[in-house]
């Protein structure tokens, strides 16, 4: 995967990260810093448009306003893929395998995939059931 420096701008001695899909400045959390990586990832090494990825929108789970951290949609416009990013140094553990499936219970997609920029766990989703995968599927087979 080529390395693509972030942009990345000082406002009063906080950091502030350009994203690419928002297109303007996020304040650079240990979150949003595994965001935009995996964000770099899903569009330089997975091959996916940047125009069928969706950041941080509001779903209603349980008549509570969640946010999800990423979406990526098929060429049809159907959701395909939720990502849930934690900071690098929270372990991936089954509070966060329950908050993603929890958030598919409203979006229904057939992948997910939890990361914390240093481990990622993919799954796919098939008659209720989830089955690790090694990766995620190509653009085109969404």
């Amino acid at each position: 995967m080529p390395i693509i420096p972030p942009n990345i701008k000082l406002v009063n001695n906080t950091k502030y990260i350009l994203c690419a899909v928002r297109k303007k400045y996020i304040l650079l959390t240990p979150e949003e810093k595994v965001r935009q990586y995996i964000l770099q990832m899903l569009v330089h090494h997975f091959q996916y448009p940047l125009k069928y990825i969706s950041v941080e929108k509001t779903l209603i789970v349980n008549d509570l306003k969640k946010r999800y951290d990423i979406v990526v949609f098929n060429q049809q416009l159907q959701a395909k893929i939720l990502i849930e990013c934690k900071a690098e140094y929270i372990e991936i553990k089954e509070k966060t395998l329950q908050q993603i499936a929890t958030y598919n219970t409203k979006l229904q997609v057939p992948y997910l995939m939890v990361t914390n920029g240093n481990s990622h766990y993919y799954f796919e989703i098939n008659a209720n059931a989830s089955v690790q995968i090694d990766t995620l599927p190509a653009f085109d087979n969404l």
